[in-house]
């Protein structure tokens, strides 16, 4: 498994942190057994949430006050941030027995996760954070449980399979910053060798195995020529039977005005810079810090006896056990640039400025992108629940799957925009309306497939261009052609392109028949790309008929027809004629030249040169591409392609050298 990868992007810009708590609606018969007077366990458990709260309060400081502006040469302005502006996982353990978890960045949120307040243990109503259990999520697909776990093990696979396949032009490197014997150097044996795939023999080595899986499995997706070095430790960290830290992890910076940057004036993520620029930006930083509680592991304390990470590669989550793999692809998501650093609490940009994130947030209700609005304007938006969805063009065109959270008009997917805002969770995720959910909602939900859903339209919105060759150049397809000008219904025609930047990935081929407007028919939607299809036409008779190739799930690369062409019944009847001439290196004409023109048709015709080197062909149909192909006992020629749709004259050869 490639330790290099753990793609850029550990979670650039957004830092991750992860806590696990109990629901003490009750008390536990541990605690009793364990001799715990009830009135002893309630004075603990208020001292470790008001632990809690003080590191939630720390962890999620999204103030800009203190930090330092700094300029680099080339005049790219940055901020340290100072582990500020970090997304944290929380979990709770819920009556059933079974954990819930969800991503918050603000201490109310937790309150209403938690349902009580962690500084006064007064309750609180927990509306936003309403767990679905499996069966809930296996009945609204129309499955049952084993059925619906079945189908998304099946897509999980599907989906490591093609990242393991699929080359990654980034580079990512784990600095590991443990020292020996701890953390990933942990020479522990295993808790379960080949635990869901993970044939890690150390507890060390399971861990940096799991690291490294999800950053293969995102770098599948995304391209950068710039490595990035991600310095990672395990290490204890606040943790109780109330609750306690499971990681964190985060951007060092974020940037604005550098040289490959889209758009000027924007803050960007460290990686997601760093991948426009083609350059590290700040070389003597790390791109990201990340750090994770080695006690969840090891002591019995820590949420209680027999609880763990799980180091599977896959969606599971067995009991007692918090599926590392599901909560690294989610922050890595936040990292890469899933996240908006406005202040949602009063609309104002961090230190003036907007960053790429929230350009694509649209408010349907006032009809405009958060970077139009005035900060009151934003403060208004942030809690403007069901009315504010993500506008890019690679969301808009992936998101047909989805039956709930979606504008079913324009393709755009619904915001988390509770009515009561929450820096972090509001705006930074896909709403809970989604269906089926999807990864970046604020809840992480049972048997999520590991295809990382939009969450990749939405990388490639904020800029993470196709760069398949890491040459700090999109890659593109271009010169789409169809083999004829007049299409006849139920005839197989010719599509070809070419790829540019040593574009290879699958794509999709429509057909517009209103001149380009709309493409609703698909020709095919997932296709090898060899830069040929051959299509059969279908019965959609038009005028202003068009080809579009894209890459499979995105908007570019693409490539369209450069002008309409025409689906009939019956090909065009009208004749046309080729004329032109054959001559030598020094430009004497050359008689007696055989020339066969042929249209794969069924229509051919040969003729030969005269003495001076001049032919013509008449009577020929139009509407269709015909290969001519010259041939002469003294010389060699080459055969040439033309699309003929009217007479064309002067249609020359010259020998091979």
């Amino acid at each position: 498994m490639r330790r290099a990868l753990l793609f850029l992007l550990v979670l650039t810009l957004t830092t991750a942190v992860f806590f696990l708590a109990e629901d003490r609606s009750h008390v536990t018969a541990q605690q009793r057994s364990a001799g715990d007077r009830p009135a002893d366990v309630s004075a603990r458990n208020g001292d470790d949430d008001k632990k809690l709260a003080d590191t939630i309060r720390r962890l999620t400081d999204r103030s800009s006050e203190g930090l330092v502006e700094q300029t680099l040469h080339d005049g790219t302005v940055f901020f340290d941030l100072e582990g500020r502006f970090q997304n944290v996982m929380l979990g709770r353990i819920d009556p059933d027995g079974e954990p819930a978890a969800a991503c918050v960045t603000s201490l109310a949120e937790a309150n209403d996760f938690f349902g009580r307040d962690l500084e006064t243990g007064r309750p609180v109503p927990s509306l936003s954070f309403l767990r679905e259990d499996i069966s809930t999520i296996a009945r609204r697909h129309g499955m049952g449980v084993d059925e619906y776990l079945f189908y998304t093990k099946m897509i999980s696979d599907a989906a490591i399979n093609e990242a393991l396949a699929s080359p990654s032009s980034a580079v990512i490197t784990i600095v590991n910053n443990n020292g020996p014997g701890v953390g990933f150097n942990d020479p522990q044996a295993a808790f379960v060798v080949g635990e869901g795939g993970n044939n890690g023999t150390t507890r060390g080595e399971q861990r940096l195995n799991v690291f490294n899986f999800a950053a293969v499995i995102w770098g599948a997706f995304l391209d950068s020529a710039v490595p990035t070095n991600v310095q990672a430790q395990f290490t204890p960290q606040t943790c109780s039977t109330s609750g306690g830290v499971l990681g964190s992890a985060g951007s060092v910076n974020v940037l604005r005005d550098f040289a490959g940057a889209e758009f000027a004036g924007t803050w960007y993520s460290s990686a997601l810079a760093n991948k426009r620029a083609g350059a590290d930006l700040i070389p003597a930083n790390p791109e990201i810090n990340a750090n994770f509680n080695l006690d969840l592991d090891e002591s019995p304390t820590c949420f209680g006896p027999n609880w763990r990470f799980y180091y599977g590669f896959d969606n599971a989550t067995p009991s007692q056990r918090i599926n590392l793999l599901v909560v690294l692809l989610h922050e890595m998501g936040h990292g890469l640039g899933f996240q908006s650093f406005v202040s949602g609490s009063t609309g104002a940009y961090f230190s003036g400025f907007p960053d790429v994130y929230l350009r694509n947030m649209y408010d349907r209700s006032v009809g405009l992108h958060w970077h139009q609005m005035s900060n009151a304007q934003r403060q208004a938006s942030a809690v403007n629940n069901g009315n504010v969805f993500w506008d890019g063009p690679n969301v808009r065109i992936a998101s047909g799957f989805l039956t709930g959270g979606r504008e079913a008009e324009t393709g755009r997917v619904a915001l988390h925009t509770p009515v009561t805002f929450a820096s972090g969770s509001s705006i930074s995720h896909f709403s809970t309306a989604a269906t089926p959910n999807l990864l970046m909602e604020p809840s992480i939900n049972s048997g999520l497939p590991l295809t990382l859903d939009l969450t990749r339209q939405l990388m490639r919105d904020i800029g993470w261009y196709r760069d398949t060759t890491a040459d700090n150049v999109p890659d593109t397809i271009t010169d789409l052609l169809l083999s004829e000008s007049v299409a006849v219904i139920g005839d197989s025609v010719n599509i070809t392109w070419i790829n540019t930047g040593g574009f290879n990935r699958n794509v999709t081929i429509e057909l517009s028949t209103d001149g380009g407007a709309t493409y609703p028919a698909v020709i095919a939607a997932d296709a090898v790309n060899t830069g040929f299809f051959q299509w059969t036409v279908p019965d959609l008779p038009s005028t202003q008929a068009r080809i579009r190739v894209r890459e499979a799930g995105f908007t570019a690369p693409a490539a369209t027809s450069s002008s309409n062409f025409t689906i009939s019944l019956a090909p065009s009847s009208a004749p046309v004629s080729v004329s032109g001439r054959v001559t030598d290196l020094w430009g004497r004409g050359i008689g007696n030249v055989q020339l066969v023109i042929d249209n794969g048709r069924g229509n051919t015709g040969m003729v030969r040169t005269n003495a001076f080197g001049y032919y013509r062909f008449s009577a020929l149909p139009s509407g269709s591409s015909y290969v001519m192909t010259p041939t002469h006992k003294q010389y060699r020629f080459a055969p040439i392609t033309i699309l003929l749709n009217d007479s064309l004259t002067d249609v020359s050869f010259l020998p091979l050298p």
